[in-house]
């Protein structure tokens, strides 16, 4: 009977162990090496001789139920990626298992061209990505990186490489999810050819921690990832060049970069002299990297930057300013030369195995500048008077910091912890002699009443140490109904402390005894403590088409400042909360929708802080206030995406909001000196009710398979400004409103671009007149608001191009238009700019190019005179090697000494135009040699 129920009960527990494997789940992802999910993978899971099939989905997720073993083979087989096999065993009661997620490489196997005929979908949208299809976009040989962006819809990139998205900032580049030498956009999409894109990725980063645990919090950034084409993963290119002309022109430059995916080398060297008109100006630099792999999981790279630049100049400036005492308008002239050098080091690690993340970076630096400048201002309207202005100075500011972030998952991968730290000590020391003229005269009869003259010497030496230190601790939840999901709670905290040291002296020179007296009121000794600090809780969900994380944060602020000079203290304590929001959702295939809110702290900078005259302008008294306080900002940021498979049409939506407590502003009085004329004192405080909103969208259609592109854009925003003139509170609110309707016609021999742009803007924003040593310095009876000028402006761009076997010819048209009214109706201004240029390149016998440009301008309204310049440019080219790699030219540009540059900015209340002197007649010699050898063969990349 024993041994019956033992028998019994061996086969009940058999049979319950059958039942459950018989019912056994896995799941996972499946994702490229950008960590973005991989739809269409076929899934093989082969137990013995059995096959369970199945497909992911556009994610990258995969499901397969009904296991019934609990060792098996799991094989992934993609086009275009190396196919991937694991086995795996698994405990043997387990229902379901969430497999790690699989990561598939890029294969480098080519295969036989074949012919598609469908349309490729242009965009997908996903949670944090949005994926271009570089397929779905026409690019002709020669075609870089940059001019594929261009086409992208929702991409802005300007003459500097500067990428912008939906009118963000992108700040890192990726290429096959690995960091691509500097990760600066700017010094590769001019280099790397379109020819290699398969896919453009514009991905929302949350920081390595995030990608590692999972739970993204804050405001993320913007980073492109680039993914090659099979076998395109490596290359080398670089080239050299040499060239010498008139004007003493004479230099060089050499660049070499080695790429095989993630083991990366680069060096550059560079010198240049080239006399502009108003004197030498010479160019050295250096630069030396190397990433690659460090053990089996980790990573590391290296860089050193060295830069020499000398530069010499020559500019007139005249601005014209509206404020409630009148008009001002100064006309300036300015002489100078400026040298600076600068070095940096900086060293990187990171490890990373599934289960621990390591992230680690040393950098350190040293710069220094020396500037003088002699200047000449005549000052007409409210103010009659002029200065004489002598001003020379030298810097040198070195610097040192580190950081590491460690994070860690737990055994069942529910729960992790992460702590990172980080410590930048910088030093400035400044010293700087000043000579300044002055001139009065009476305002009625213009006569000469006084001539003055003060020389001051004015030191200063500024130390900071900067420390954070973060916390996070995240604990895993249980499973819900969507096996696909994961939710935790997490705990975290970060600390910003900032010790900042300064002393400024400021000695003024007797003009007769020639002695130097120290000025108490121009003094100081200064120290500032601040603490900035955030403890929160949130709650994370993330699944297959949906990811939140709601948190809520305290964030009290410690301030103190110390007056050494005056034995004072003054302490600035607030205490913030806000609760926080990141959600992002996929509503169906090609429709996803995101928002994020936050809430963050500034605190004033040291020269906001400091209650002393800063009198470098004589004219503009700067003085600070200790009593300030954080200001604290209030912000939410929207985005809907849609793209239609079948039709390629694509919308970008988004939206902005934000709103500032406390918001530190300038307040300016204009107040009478010795002799009735007026100058100005800036002090700084804190006011409410400053806000602004803004939107934007993109439409993209292609059509014609893709040989059309129309793309309609637009922006309009609204904002109120609060500010304080002659102690008076005022408010002001801007409206911007921007659209434009751009249609590009892409064919085998030729392309048509056509570029419609119509915009409005009250003017209230000076932050283009924020310089100066590390304060804010606005010129006489420049105010930040309210909104002075209201402008209206047109732009039409009409460009196209021949591409035909041994002739190429670019042309264009460009008009600009702009009329700005003062919104008291005391001045009326407009300026136009018309611009006709066309340029060519024949082949002659293969090898012989001939080059030619011509562009004629037609400029009215500004304030400076200008010419209508005619610039007519030619030159002859001889090619060398199997692919013209190598090449001389001889060149010349400007022949009819023609050329002058004019510009127009407008910020606040005052309208600026500005020249700066430049020889543009020069006849130059030049040799080139050109590598640019990607997956193995030569690939021509045409420069801007």
């Amino acid at each position: 009977m024993k041994k019956f129920f033992c028998l019994t009960l061996i086969l009940v527990c058999s049979m319950l162990q059958l039942y459950a494997q018989k019912n056994m789940r896995v799941f996972g992802c499946v994702t490229d090496t950008a960590k973005v999910g991989i739809g269409g993978v076929d899934v093989f899971l082969i137990i013995n001789s059995d096959t369970l099939r199945t497909v992911t989905s556009e994610d990258g997720n995969y499901s397969i139920s009904k296991v019934n073993l609990e060792k098996f083979i799991l094989q992934l087989n993609a086009l275009g990626y190396h196919r991937s096999e694991i086995t795996y065993s698994l405990p043997s009661l387990e229902r379901q298992r969430h497999l790690d997620t699989i990561v598939l490489k890029k294969s480098s196997r080519m295969l036989k061209d074949v012919v598609i005929k469908a349309k490729p979908n242009p965009v997908r949208f996903m949670q944090d990505t949005v994926e271009f299809n570089a397929a779905a976009f026409e690019v002709r040989e020669g075609d870089n990186v940059a001019d594929l962006l261009k086409k992208l819809p929702g991409m802005e990139v300007d003459n500097d490489y500067n990428v912008k998205t939906t009118g963000r900032e992108m700040v890192k580049l990726r290429v096959n999810g690995v960091d691509f030498f500097t990760n600066n956009i700017k010094d590769f999409i001019g280099k790397l050819p379109a020819e290699i894109v398969s896919k453009i990725q514009v991905i929302d980063h949350y920081g390595e921690e995030a990608n590692f645990t999972g739970v993204k919090t804050g405001e993320p950034v913007k980073m492109m990832n680039i993914v090659t084409k099979p076998g395109m993963n490596k290359g080398k290119f670089g080239g050299f060049n040499a060239n010498a002309g008139t004007n003493n022109m004479l230099g060089s430059n050499a660049s070499l970069n080695l790429w095989n995916g993630s083991k990366q080398s680069s060096a550059h060297l560079n010198t240049s002299t080239f006399n502009n008109g108003a004197g030498d100006n010479h160019s050295n630099g250096g630069s030396i990297s190397n990433r690659d792999k460090f053990g089996k999981h980790g990573n590391r790279d290296i860089n050193y930057n060295f830069n020499g630049n000398g530069n010499t100049y020559s500019s007139e400036q005249v601005s014209e300013t509206l404020n409630p005492e009148g008009n001002f308008i100064n006309n300036s002239k300015n002489d100078g030369e400026s040298r600076s050098t600068n070095h940096t080091l900086s060293l990187g690690l990171d490890f990373n195995n599934n289960k621990s993340f390591i992230m680690a970076s040393l950098a350190a630096g040293y710069n220094r500048s020396d500037n003088k400048n002699t200047g000449l201002s005549n000052q007409y309207g409210v103010i009659r008077q002029d200065f004489r202005n002598n001003n020379s100075s030298n810097n040198t500011s070195p610097y040192l910091s580190g950081n590491i972030s460690v994070s860690r998952r737990s055994k069942n991968k529910k729960n992790s912890f992460s702590i990172n730290s980080s410590v930048h000590i910088s030093g400035q020391n400044n010293d700087q002699t000043l000579g300044t003229n002055t001139i009065y005269y009476d305002k009625l009869t213009g006569s000469l009443l006084k001539d003055s003259l003060l020389n001051r010497d004015v030191n200063s030496t500024t130390n900071s140490e900067n420390a954070t230190l973060g916390l996070n601790y995240s604990i895993g939840l249980k499973k819900t109904k969507d096996t696909l999901a994961r939710r935790s709670f997490n705990l975290s905290y970060h600390g910003y402390s900032t010790r900042t040291t300064n002393s400024v002296s400021t000695l003024v020179l007797d003009n007769l005894s020639r002695q130097s007296t120290l000025v108490d009121s121009l003094s100081n000794s200064f120290r500032s403590i601040s603490l900035q600090q955030s403890l929160g809780v949130n709650y994370n969900y993330s699944s297959r088409k949906m990811r939140y994380n709601i948190s809520f944060d305290v964030k009290p602020n410690l301030l103190t400042n110390r007056d050494f000079r005056l034995k004072t203290t003054t302490k600035n304590n607030t205490f913030n909360y806000s609760p926080g929001l990141n959600f992002s959702k996929t509503l169906s295939q090609g429709k996803t929708l995101s928002l994020t809110y936050r809430g963050s702290n500034n605190n004033p900078t040291l020269y906001q802080l400091q209650p002393i005259r800063n009198a470098q302008s004589l004219q503009n008294i700067v003085v600070g206030n200790p009593d300030l306080k954080p200001s604290f900002t209030n912000s939410l940021n929207t985005n809907f995406n849609y793209n239609h498979s079948k039709s390629g049409l694509s919308i970008q939506v988004g939206a902005s909001a934000s709103s500032t407590q406390r918001e530190i502003v300038s307040a300016v009085s204009l107040i009478a000196d010795t002799l009735n004329s007026l100058k100005q004192i800036t002090r700084y405080e804190n006011v409410n009710g400053n806000y602004q909103t803004n939107a934007n969208y993109h439409i993209h259609l292609p059509l014609m398979h893709r040989k059309l592109s129309l793309r309609y854009s637009g922006t309009f925003g609204f904002s109120n400004r609060t500010v304080l003139f002659n102690n008076q509170k005022i408010s002001g609110k801007g409206t911007n409103f921007n659209q434009q309707l751009d249609g590009t016609l892409s064919m085998k021999k030729f392309s048509v671009n056509l570029n419609l742009n119509y915009y409005l803007t009250n003017n209230n924003d000076v932050s283009s007149m924020y310089s100066g040593f590390g304060f804010q310095s606005l010129g006489i009876g420049q105010i930040p608001s309210p909104a002075f000028f209201k402008t209206t402006g047109i732009r039409t761009r009409l460009n196209g191009d021949l591409r035909l076997k041994n002739l190429k010819v670019d042309a264009g048209l460009n008009y600009n238009s702009s009329n700005s009214n003062a919104r008291n109706g005391q001045t009326r201004q407009s300026i136009g700019d018309l611009n006709m240029n066309v340029s060519s390149r024949l082949t002659v016998k293969k090898s012989y190019f001939m080059h030619f440009s011509i562009s004629k301008g037609v400029r009215y309204g500004y304030a400076l005179n200008n010419s209508n310049p005619m610039i007519i440019n030619g030159g002859i080219e001889k090619s060398f090697l199997k692919d013209n790699a190598l090449s001389v030219k001889i060149y010349g540009s400007d022949l009819l000494g023609q050329g002058n540059n004019i510009s127009r900015m407008m910020s606040g209340n005052t309208i600026i135009d500005s020249r700066n002197v430049q020889q543009t007649r020069v006849f130059s010699m030049n040799l080139q040699y050109n590598l640019s050898r990607f997956g193995g063969k030569h690939i021509r990349v045409d420069k801007d």
